[in-house]
């Protein structure tokens, strides 16, 4: 059977707005990579079906499984940052060159977020049950819903590759892409694992989990299918970076102190123990005795509601909450530098600028 071939295209008014179905305005541009991204999943996952029926009808509950996972409420900002780092090279061209990288980058995400949310032990996930959770309730077996899971995962990564490998990249550019598209999968595993064992250097850990897979890679990525510049490859790697630990800062914050209505997971990271700049931030800047309401519910698993409100309250008053904002502005501001001296089209410029603001004030 023939891949459904995959479309992906923005309008000519890229800088309009629009209302999302949440009411919220949006960039019209983002609206459109959302839509496109999600219709080349809809027919990827539509092939995959009718390829795995034949091959074994029984694992389509993996299939199915990571169907619900990607396509239920991912923000798409993978795919928002690889389309406009290629308009930075290539500005008003045809961006249905990027579907397929676009989509790849969801799967990446997919497979991912499955296996962490195993290894973390979380239960929720984009406002509904994490796959191994739901597996496990399907099987009535906690061991199989785990393997299973693993299994899910495993299957999102030969999809992203599936994907990758269909992106229409320019003869000299492949080599180049694949290596980076491994090279990326490479450095969230060494950051995943620095995360598990409680590396004390967080920064480092943020810089090969988070910035690597969500921002460099991404654009990095979509601008090699417009033959970046060196001089302009150098410059997107010089606006990730910054942008890509505020970031994470800000998940760490959302971790920590957000619900699961606000963003689709309990902020259960102090009670998971996660080594988080959060924590790094409160152990580097008070005494043991002022922290200790806080260390004392972190990694334990049965945690009071009002320890947990005294403690992110506490967060609060010993002045890591401000801090930490304090950092996320000056990684944007040192990310504005680069974005106003890059060699970009102002087209492709307008719209890092736009995705910085999702990127580093976002609630969820």
């Amino acid at each position: 059977m023939q891949p459904m071939k995959a479309t992906l295209r923005l309008g000519t008014d890229e800088d309009g707005v629009i209302e999302d179905a949440s009411s919220a305005v949006v960039p019209r541009w983002l609206r459109q990579v959302r839509e496109g991204t999600d219709e080349c999943l809809v027919g990827f996952f539509e092939d995959k079906r009718n390829e795995t029926r034949e091959i074994a009808s029984p694992t389509l509950e993996l299939v199915d499984e990571i169907e619900a996972l990607t396509m239920r409420g991912g923000k798409r900002l993978r795919p928002a940052l690889a389309v406009a780092a290629y308009r930075c090279v290539r500005p008003g061209e045809g961006t249905e060159r990027l579907a397929e990288l676009c989509a790849s980058l969801e799967l990446l995400q997919s497979y991912l977020l499955i296996h962490d949310d195993w290894m973390d032990g979380d239960e929720v996930r984009r406002g509904g049950a994490a796959v191994h959770a739901n597996l496990e309730r399907l099987h009535r077996d906690r061991h199989l819903g785990a393997a299973l899971a693993v299994l899910a995962g495993d299957l999102a990564s030969a999809y992203a590759w599936e994907l990758f490998m269909r992106a229409p990249y320019p003869v000299q550019s492949w080599s180049r892409a694949a290596s980076l598209f491994l090279q990326t999968q490479k450095e969230v595993y060494c950051g995943q694992h620095l995360d598990l064992i409680g590396d004390a250097d967080v920064a480092r850990m943020h810089g090969l989990k988070t910035t690597s897979y969500t921002v460099r890679g991404p654009m990095l990525l979509g601008a090699l299918l417009g033959e970046p510049s060196h001089h302009q490859a150098e410059a997107l790697s010089g606006w990730a970076t910054p942008i890509g630990e505020a970031f994470q800062i800000r998940d760490d914050l959302l971790g920590a102190l957000g619900s699961a209505d606000a963003t689709g997971k309990p902020g259960l990271d102090l009670q998971h123990g996660k080594v988080s700049s959060v924590l790094a931030e409160l152990r580097q800047s008070t005494n043991r005795a002022a922290r200790e309401p806080v260390e004392h519910i972190v990694g334990r698993s049965e945690v009071s509601d009002q320890e947990l409100s005294h403690a992110r309250d506490l967060l609060h008053d010993l002045g890591v909450v401000d801090r930490l904002e304090q950092r996320i502005n000056a990684l944007r501001k040192q990310a504005d530098v680069v974005l106003d001296e890059a060699p970009f089209s102002p087209q492709g410029r307008s719209m890092l600028a736009r995705l910085a603001d999702k990127l580093t004030i976002r609630q969820s």
